[in-house]
């Protein structure tokens, strides 16, 4: 057995006995990429009926989401693990997915016969695998995409990861006399306490490895496993990436999350000190100095075929931002103590904080929340803002102000978006009421319902290609079965109350039989609908439930997604 055949056979054994949870990143998502590429000024597939492959697919979970969104659409997927390939091969055929290929094989049995894909994914994967690898993945990027194609790449970077390249160490060191993988974890985590607490206050470098120490602590086991303990694990300066790119014939594109290579997304700093310093460098150095400047440690880089390398603009267009369909949702702050003295306080729908005082921003995200889940043209936006009264004005100076709401929201990473309509675009916005019938999205049940065994590997999603982390109680789990479009939220209440009258399910607060019927149904039951749930339900919004449901304007309102 030659040397590559050797270390795919052991990555694939350590991955079917530590399995690596297949998740949904809304990043490397044919829709946020084509998004992003108009951006640098590319023209790309459309997504309804584009081809996608994914190389290292684990599961499928990156694919689910879109192979449901866009049944015209083919996807494939490859992984080396078999086990986990079986896994998402039995969700595909569960649901009937015609559109989802999912095979276990070596990504260097690649060739040019395995066919053209117009996006082509490679999430988590080329840092940890041999050089052979890396090369053959770079080869399949430029044999197998299509003329007007994009390639998606992530991989650690330095100067960045150079902290984490001495816990690795430390880590693996710590572990090598381990005989089991479970040993093995134990040791390495245990080395942890040295790196954070037990470091001597003259270590020049205790900062970055307190640093980097705390991070890990907050990753699962699986991640600390995949991450720092994998035979393999390469990271490299941007530049030597877009090197090796070039040398393969691919021209590096942008990165995937476009604003952060915006030097003023760091601010004036940064952003004045880089600009001098990089004037006049090419793209790939201007990314490398910033690389510096920020210590980024991770990287999701686009490519293209070099043929068209001329197209690519230096950095993303803002003044295209307007080309493109946006969507958010926002929540106010529980008090005025969120937020500093004369701002409003808010929650996006990942959870994450936006303080602002300022009116245009205001009125952009208030008229994105109405709206939520379904994307809003510019145009669509506009109208909407003009509606309120935070924008005084003429229509050119509205128009204005609208977008550079948008541009500070964008570099703040507030909002999705994309070249063309979302994924709930086509949903019905119907008046809600309690005859309104509520419908999980295809497949999230069916992910859920296998999740309850630890060892399935796929995590749920929602169409925005955004994991949804659930934390259920038993009512409302329970609920959840039902809510496939054949029962109204009447009929829901009404089996909810029956079910927890016979004992079937516990209250919400962990009692069966106490406390009012009616306020336990209608709580455990708008929770499920809320459009932002507490987090007793999820840690992230995103919409899980449609049809039949309308876009939030009210929070006195039920929506049309589980958030």
């Amino acid at each position: 057995m030659n040397s590559p055949d050797t270390a795919n056979q052991l990555i694939a054994e350590h991955y079917d006995r530590t399995q690596y949870t297949s998740n949904a990143f809304f990043y490397s998502s044919p829709g946020h990429l084509r998004a992003t590429a108009h951006l640098y000024g590319v023209e790309t597939v459309p997504i309804e009926k584009a081809r996608v492959l994914e190389l290292g697919c684990a599961a499928g979970g990156n694919l689910l989401p879109f192979a449901l969104a866009y049944p015209e659409a083919h996807a494939v997927g490859v992984d080396l693990s078999p086990l986990q390939i079986q896994q998402g091969q039995k969700v595909v055929q569960d649901l009937g997915i015609k559109n989802l290929d999912l095979r276990a094989m070596s990504l260097t049995d690649i060739d040019k016969d395995f066919g053209q894909f117009d996006y082509i994914i490679v999430h988590g994967v080329f840092s940890w695998v041999p050089p052979e690898v890396r090369q053959a993945i770079l080869r399949i990027c430029r044999e197998n995409l299509s003329p007007q194609g994009i390639a998606y790449v992530s991989y650690n970077t330095y100067p960045g990861w150079k902290a984490g390249d001495i816990v690795r160490d430390a880590m693996l060191l710590h572990s090598h006399s381990a005989t089991t993988d479970e040993e093995k974890l134990a040791s390495a985590k245990a080395m942890l306490t040295l790196l954070s607490d037990g470091l001597a206050a003259s270590n020049p470098l205790a900062p970055s490895l307190r640093g980097a120490v705390a991070q890990l602590q907050k990753q699962s086991d699986y991640y600390v496993a995949h991450e720092y303990l994998e035979t393999f694990n390469a990271p490299c300066y941007f530049l030597e990436f877009a090197d090796a790119a070039q040398q393969a014939g691919l021209a590096y594109l942008g990165d995937a999350e476009s604003h952060s290579e915006l030097s003023a997304t760091y601010g004036q700093n940064v952003q004045l000190n880089h600009s001098l310093i990089a004037m006049g460098q090419p793209k790939v150095l201007r990314q490398q100095y910033l690389d510096l400047a920020i210590g980024r440690n991770f990287r999701k880089s686009m490519l293209v075929h070099q043929e068209r390398e001329a197209d690519v603009a230096v950095s993303p267009n803002l003044d295209l931002l307007p080309d493109l369909r946006w969507a958010g949702h926002f929540t106010r702050g529980e008090s005025p103590a969120d937020a500093p003295a004369g701002h409003h306080a808010y929650i996006n729908h990942r959870g994450g904080p936006l303080n602002t005082s300022e009116a245009k921003v205001i009125a952009v995200i208030e008229t994105l929340t109405t709206a939520w889940p379904r994307t809003l043209s510019f145009g669509e936006l506009l109208a909407g803002v003009q509606a309120t009264t935070y924008i005084e004005g003429d229509a050119e100076a509205q128009a204005k102000a609208v977008q550079e709401a948008l541009e500070i929201l964008f570099r703040l990473n507030q909002l999705r978006y994309g070249f063309g309509a979302g994924p709930y675009d086509a949903e019905s916005v119907e008046v809600v009421d309690e005859t309104s019938n509520p419908t999980l999205l295809d497949g999230f049940l069916n992910v859920l319902e296998a999740g309850r065994d630890p060892e399935f590997g796929m995590g749920q999603a929602n169409a925005w290609h955004e994991v949804v982390r659930l934390n259920l109680k038993e009512a409302e789990a329970y609920m959840l079965r039902y809510m496939d479009g054949r029962e109204t939220i009447v009929q829901l209440k009404t089996r909810l109350r029956d079910a927890w009258q016979q004992g079937e399910v516990p209250g919400l607060d962990g009692k069966t039989l106490a406390g009012s019927i009616r306020i336990f149904v209608g709580k455990a039951v708008e929770q499920l609908l809320s459009p932002c749930l507490g987090k007793s339900i999820a840690e992230h919004n995103g919409k899980l439930i449609h049809r039949g449901f309308p876009v939030e304007g009210s929070t006195h309102r039920l929506a049309q997604h589980v958030a």
